[in-house]
């Protein structure tokens, strides 16, 4: 029964989003916080420990509000969709996880020489993140690990040092770009959440000019520190970079994937997250019978339904730690907006004499800061969101607060060491969080956001 938990949840979100009759969602609820305690017992120290937090911010909610079932039912609302968005996206990642067609952009981005590995890897770290999500970490950190064993770098344990630390930078930091980079990106759907009146294709150019200058400082970075000294020491590559076609091929899948969404947003006249609900399980089975092509469309159609009947359970005990802390996060940052007096946010604002730009700039920090302080992203956006559901009354458009959070974010996952980016990524390469957090990608991140916050002003100024 455990299996069922996720898809009712999912069924339960989607119907209320298309119906707006809130009797739909209650039973999502129910399933969302059934599921949460079956995955218990296998959760980590984290996830477990947000939850705790979650439970506990529950309670003094209940004892302070008067009248807590409008903020309840937001709070639970705003979680059962963040668990739907990862439910829906985990489809297109089993699609992925047996794409040989993934396999070959790996091989291509993994396989390049040192003057252009960096590039490759963080533009391929973010490429193929949009579907695949953190399970892209694990692809290309598996990939960067066994081309970068000893052997491969001439015996030097040097080399493969200076190897390991320039890949893993690259992997995380471009993964970590997709908040701006992808509308596909569960940043997105925190955003729609609470701001469902703002146009994501005012947003989206504005994220990618942010993605683009964060990919160029990341570049300039890894050139500038490159061991110079070991130019000499580093053995040829014994082949030669592989054809660049898988990842053409690839970028056309996704942007088939993303076009569909466009085209359901436009035909439903719903959310574009909605539409991206909507159209990923069925882009992933669609993927999955191609995959199976050489027996037939028919059988082909029939082994896909039986391999994703078959992997469910795995596919969806699998996002038990994404789903508790994303959800516990969000639940908790809709309370303590909730039981924030309702203008605190602008008076304090106005009380220090900040208004405008200023008040971006200032969120563009607090996301990038507090994490480092142990506080999960989706808590800090969500109070910060919540707190700012009327941007104009700080002086700000919805895009440039939507662009700020975005930034901050970013910046925040590639570095602070509770982040899940940086918690995979170090434990694949066998060193610290906090080494690769905060001495490796510490200088990337200070940069980023005097770079992010250039960025915000000729926004403002010449956009919004």
């Amino acid at each position: 029964m455990r299996v069922l938990l996720l898809p009712v949840v999912m069924l339960s979100t989607i119907s209320y989003q298309l119906t707006g009759w809130m009797p739909l969602a209650i039973p999502g609820f129910v399933a969302l916080v059934l599921y949460l305690l079956s995955e218990w017992p296998r959760l980590g120290n984290i996830p477990r420990t947000v939850l705790v937090a979650a439970v506990f911010v529950l309670c003094i909610f209940f004892l302070r509000m008067p009248a807590p079932q409008q903020a309840l039912l937001e709070g639970f609302g705003r979680a059962a969709w963040f668990a739907t968005f990862l439910a829906a996206l985990s489809y297109l990642r089993e699609a992925a996880e047996t794409s040989p067609l993934v396999r070959q952009c790996g091989r291509v981005i993994i396989n390049q020489p040192p003057t252009k590995r960096y590039a490759t890897l963080s533009a391929g770290s973010l490429m193929i993140g949009v579907l695949l999500n953190m399970a892209v970490l694990n692809l290309l950190g598996v990939m960067a690990r066994r081309a970068n064993s000893l052997v491969l770098a001439g015996g030097d344990s040097e080399v493969r040092a200076a190897r390991t630390r320039r890949m893993s930078t690259a992997i995380t930091r471009g993964f970590s770009t997709s908040p701006l980079g992808s509308p596909l990106t569960m940043t997105m759907a925190v955003i729609l959440s609470v701001f469902p009146a703002l146009q994501w294709w005012r947003f989206w150019p504005l994220g990618l000019g942010a993605t683009v200058l964060l990919m160029l400082l990341g570049i300039f970075l890894d050139r500038r520190d490159a061991p110079r000294h070991l130019v000499g020491r580093i053995p040829a590559l014994t082949a030669g970079p592989e054809s660049g076609h898988p990842v053409l091929r690839f970028l056309l899948l996704v942007g088939a994937v993303f076009i569909a969404a466009v085209l359901v947003e436009q035909w439903l006249q719903v959310t574009l997250a909605l539409a991206i609900l909507l159209v990923a399980p069925v882009a992933a089975l669609i993927w999955l019978t191609m995959q199976f092509r050489r027996f037939g469309p028919g059988r082909g159609f029939l082994f896909s339904l039986t391999r994703l009947r078959r992997r469910a359970p795995a596919q969806f005990s699998g996002l038990r730690a994404e789903t508790a802390v994303l959800c516990a996060g969000a639940l908790m940052g809709t309370l303590v907006a909730a039981m924030l007096p309702v203008h605190a946010f602008a008076d304090a604002m106005a009380h220090v004499g900040l208004h405008g730009l200023p008040v971006a700039l200032l969120v563009l920090v607090l996301m990038t800061a507090l994490p480092q302080l142990g506080l999960n992203p989706i808590l800090v956006a969500t109070i910060l969101l919540a707190s700012m559901a009327q941007p104009a009354v700080f002086g700000i458009s919805a895009e440039l607060l939507a662009l700020s959070i975005a930034s901050g974010w970013a910046l925040a996952v590639s570095c602070s060491p509770v982040a899940t980016t940086v918690l995979i990524s170090s434990q694949l390469i066998g060193v610290s969080p906090q080494t690769l957090g905060w001495r490796w990608n510490g200088v990337y991140v200070a940069v980023g956001v005097l770079v992010c916050a250039l960025w915000l002003s000729l926004a403002n100024y010449f956009f919004l």
